[in-house]
């Protein structure tokens, strides 16, 4: 016995359930190749069986209405033990009589793969317009992609459309069959086909159609492939990304896709289900090592920080020049006829660009920016004679001029304008309250001895207490004016960041010679730095008592400060000559 003759033997039941796990493009296919399963009844009980066995009732209901499925029409139509004949009347003219015709009207069930194609596409439909379970009935709910579903929306929209324009072209050539066979005694001319009670796009809304139906595509097999990791399992995301991803369908709403849709993978969606554990495994051990390579490299930038010469310029902040170097305040016999007074003890001393410090902080501190170049103070040399052009802000000062070298600066001037003295003999509360107390006591007892009445004292204490207060307001008015200056003048003096940039062509850092020398070690290869070096030395001679010595001559001809970089246009003197 052959394998065609086996399989045809069998009986129908066994038959209609080995095919109702086909789609129905699959049974149409088969329909067209094997003659024994191209049988009317057959595929009559196997729409049937699907519309009322496989799928729910309420998801099938209406599929063979002329709205979803067209209208109903067989290729092999006969009349058979079924069907019965009606009378029908028609109108051939005006003023004909009626003519009687024989209609066969069938009684069966005329179903088509067709059909259960269309019944497929509403399922789908319906059961993606649901809506997800409540989360207290989420235990044995399942996660479905929503790109997919959006496809699938997308594509039955189409599927749709194209089903209503075939429609509308069969109605149309219909019409226009029926215009032509009439008689042509008093018939009308006969419209365009394509005229019959169908609305014409404009150009706009013809090509959004198009548009919109170019970038439709079916659903792929597996449901879930854009939820899947390379585990198999549920891929771990945010919550936000879940969210956006991950759309939560019901039990009976999962088994019908996944009926439609066999090689989907089954993605639980429970309150314990929180990806898959691989992947978790994975993400914590880069997760580890990553903070290990950042670790790793933290203490690799930090190197330098071991060496205390190098960790005091770092941690030196917005000061730019050290602290352990600066002098004490001396007294005005020792400062220059000018009042000023270098601030920083003798010795060597370098002075770098504040960018190449920034950057330098920058990257110990974060790693932004990568490993800094050797420390180079080339910027500070003029272009015309190469010496170096001492930048304002430092030579200020190194002179005195300024109590700080970087921004926020105010004039160290020692001299107060008789404001000085004023506020520092001005005594603090506590104290005038307790030396009034005493001065009012001793005065008591003063007068008590030289014998004055009582009556004569409290007069004596009444106007000593006027005088103590008229003599308060006019302090406390004195210090008002004395504090306004004070701030006035602090405004008036101080130095911002921006002002430097724009007042100096490079502003620089003090760094001492142990310091300077400590940096360069960490750039071994390379040789010949070139750091602007000054000696603060003591020189009797001078009236400060030191003096500053350059290791190459600064350049006095070139402007140090930033007006030397402004942009400038250089005319071509030739253009008028030439006529351009």
């Amino acid at each position: 016995m052959s394998l065609k003759s086996s399989i045809t033997s069998f009986p129908r039941e066994i038959h209609l359930n080995v095919l109702t796990f086909l789609r129905a493009t699959d049974l149409s296919a088969l329909q067209r190749t094997c003659r024994c399963f191209n049988n009317r009844d057959l595929i009559v009980e196997v729409v049937e069986h699907a519309a009322n066995h496989v799928y729910p009732s309420d998801l099938t209901k209406g599929f063979d209405t002329p709205i979803v499925s067209g209208e109903v029409k067989s290729m092999s139509f006969v009349a058979k033990k079924g069907a019965r004949i009606v009378k029908k009347e028609s109108k051939k003219g005006k003023g004909n009589p009626a003519a009687l015709t024989l209609a066969v009207v069938s009684t069966e069930k005329t179903y088509t793969y067709e059909m259960l194609r269309n019944m497929e596409m509403l399922v789908v439909a319906r059961v993606l317009s649901r809506p997800e379970p409540l989360l207290h009935a989420r235990s044995s709910a399942f996660y479905v992609s929503k790109s997919w579903c959006r496809a699938a929306l997308r594509w039955l929209e189409v599927q749709e459309e194209e089903r209503k324009e075939r429609e509308e072209r069969h109605r149309v050539a219909e019409e226009a069959k029926a215009v032509l066979v009439t008689p042509t005694k008093g018939r009308k001319k006969a419209p365009h086909p394509g005229s019959f009670g169908k609305k014409k796009l404009s150009r706009k809304e013809q090509r959004q159609r198009d548009r919109r139906m170019s970038d439709a595509s079916p659903p792929w097999s597996n449901i879930n492939t854009d939820l899947v990791c390379e585990h198999g399992d549920l891929m771990r995301c945010s919550s936000k990304s879940a969210r956006a991803r991950r759309r939560v369908m019901d039990k009976q709403a999962w088994k019908v896709l996944k009926r439609l849709y066999p090689d989907s993978i089954q993605l639980d969606a429970g309150v314990g289900s929180t990806g898959c554990l691989a992947c978790a495994a994975e993400a914590e051990t880069a997760k580890k090592a990553e903070l290990d390579q950042k670790e790793e490299e933290k203490a690799e930038r930090r190197k330098p920080l071991a060496c205390p010469l190098v960790r005091g310029f770092y941690t030196r902040g917005s000061k730019g020049y050290p602290a352990d170097c600066l002098v004490t305040p001396q007294s005005e016999t020792k400062m220059g006829m000018d009042g000023f007074q270098c601030p920083l003890k003798p010795g060597v001393y370098s002075a770098l660009p504040r960018s190449w410090c920034h950057r330098f902080r920058k990257y110990i501190k974060t790693g932004e920016g990568g490993f800094p170049p050797a420390p180079d103070a080339s910027d500070v040399l003029c272009d015309a004679h190469n010496f170096p052009l001492v930048p304002p802000h430092l030579e200020s000062y190194l002179r005195g001029e300024t109590s700080a070298l970087l921004g926020g600066n105010t004039s160290a001037t020692p001299h107060n304008d008789g404001g000085g003295e004023s506020r520092a003999s001005l005594p603090r509360p506590n104290e005038r309250a307790l030396s009034a107390s005493r001065a009012d006591a001793d005065t008591l007892m003063s007068l008590r001895a030289a014998g004055l009445s009582e009556l004569d004292l409290h007069a004596q204490r009444v106007a000593m207490a006027g005088l103590e207060e008229s003599m308060q307001r006019a302090n406390i008015h004195g210090m008002n004016d004395i504090q306004a200056d004070d701030s006035t003048r602090q405004f008036d003096r101080s130095i911002t960041n921006e002002q430097l940039d724009r007042e100096n062509r490079v502003v620089v850092e003090i760094l001492t010679d142990e310091e300077i020398t400590a940096l360069e070690k960490w750039w071994p290869r390379l040789h010949g730095f070139y750091a602007l070096k000054f000696a603060i030395v003591e020189d009797l001679s001078t009236i400060s008592g030191t003096d500053i010595l350059w290791s190459t001559p600064p350049c006095r001809e070139c402007d140090a400060s930033s007006r030397a970089t402004e942009n400038f246009a250089v005319r071509n003197r030739l253009q008028k000559r030439l006529g351009r």
